[in-house]
């Protein structure tokens, strides 16, 4: 098994399509600018696995922070570290870009990825998530 992490490109549209579908009953829409990453993992070359980074300005300190959003690998792939590496590599651009520090949310339910992010080197904030819903 050959893991790869690599910036997606328009043809993984379809396969991009369906692991989100598959991981948060969501489609894949066109993403453009230069705030953001769209990362693929693959095994084998077939694309397994979907992250997008977003990079956020902070004005008051006037420096760049990363979001990490959608972290998903296919049901039949997980456990194999594919997730692992995609995160690895949305570091690897962050450091890159001298950016302070990667920041994501996760239900609490997805106690396997909050195994893989504190694995990882993220620490769990003691914060609570609050939203609106504009419609």
């Amino acid at each position: 098994m050959d893991i790869k992490v690599r910036l997606y490109e328009e043809n993984d549209f379809s396969l991009v399509d369906g692991i989100l579908m598959e991981a948060f009953s969501c489609h894949k829409n066109k993403v453009e600018g230069n705030m953001f990453h769209e990362i693929v993992g693959c095994v084998d070359n077939q694309v397994v696995g979907y992250l997008l980074l977003t990079k956020v300005l902070n004005p008051i300190k006037n420096q760049f922070y990363y979001l990490v959003d959608y972290v998903c690998v296919s049901s039949q792939f997980r456990g194999m570290g594919v997730a692992d590496q995609m995160l690895t590599y949305a570091e690897e651009i962050a450091k890159d870009d001298h950016a302070m520090y990667l920041q994501l949310t996760c239900s609490r339910f997805r106690i396997a990825a909050h195994k893989l992010y504190e694995k990882k080197g993220f620490n769990k904030r003691d914060s609570d998530i609050y939203r609106k819903e504009i419609l």
